[in-house]
C-alpha cells in the first residue's frame, strides 16, 4: 500500500508540474482571456478537470505559473561590481535556457484582475528583493529604473521586436545595456 501511495504522490507532483509548465508556455504566447484551459491541459497531456484539483481555477493557475517563473535571485545574486555586465550577459543570452516572464506580465494587462495579481507578484518576488539588494535611500527608485530598462529591452526584443534588439544582440546594444544597468546600480 505504501508503494502505491508514494507513486500517486510522485505522479501528482509530476502532473501539477506539467500543468504549471504548460500554463507558463500558453500564458506567455496569449493574453489571459485567449488562453484556454483546454489548450493548457492538452499541452500538459492531462485531463482539464485536474486544473481545478491542483489549482482551483484558471486565475489561481495563472498566479501559480507567474509566481513560479518570477525569480529575483537571477538579479540579486550578482555582485554590485559586475552587475551591469552580468545582467547584460543574462539578458542577451540566446541559449533559451529559461522562460522569460515578461510576456506573461505584458499579456496580463488585458484583464484587470490578472493585472492586479501580476503587479502584486512583481512587487513581492522581484521589485522588493531587488530593492533590498540595492540598498540605500534611493533603492526603490533604482529598482524601478532597472525594471523599466529591463521591461523596455525585453518588450522591444520579444513582444514588439525592433531590429537592433532582435536575434543576436549587437555588441553596441549589449554595452549600452550593461553601462545603463551599472550606472543605476552605482547611483546612490
Amino acid at each position: 500500500m505504501e508503494i502505491v501511495e508514494t507513486t500517486r504522490r510522485r505522479d501528482a507532483a509530476l502532473t501539477r508540474d506539467a500543468i504549471l509548465r504548460a500554463a507558463q508556455e500558453i500564458f506567455s504566447i496569449r493574453p489571459y482571456g485567449d488562453a484556454s484551459l483546454k489548450d493548457i491541459t492538452a499541452l500538459a497531456g492531462v485531463n482539464p478537470a485536474l486544473v481545478s484539483r491542483y489549482f482551483g481555477s484558471k486565475e489561481k493557475l495563472y498566479e501559480a505559473a507567474l509566481a513560479d517563473i518570477l525569480d529575483a535571485g537571477a538579479l540579486t545574486s550578482i555582485s554590485r561590481e559586475t552587475f551591469g555586465e552580468s545582467v547584460a550577459d543574462l539578458f542577451t543570452d540566446d541559449s533559451g535556457g529559461s522562460m522569460n516572464p515578461l510576456t506573461m506580465l505584458v499579456f496580463s494587462a488585458s484583464d484587470v484582475r490578472i493585472q492586479k495579481i501580476a503587479v502584486r507578484l512583481l512587487m513581492e518576488k522581484t521589485l522588493g528583493p531587488l530593492q533590498k539588494h540595492l540598498g540605500g535611500k534611493n533603492a526603490e527608485m533604482r529598482a524601478a529604473q532597472i525594471m523599466a530598462i529591463s521591461t523596455g529591452f525585453f518588450t522591444y526584443r520579444l513582444v514588439l521586436p525592433l531590429a537592433p534588439f532582435e536575434g543576436s544582440v549587437s555588441p553596441h546594444v549589449r554595452d549600452w545595456l550593461a553601462q545603463t544597468l551599472q550606472m543605476i546600480m552605482d547611483a546612490e
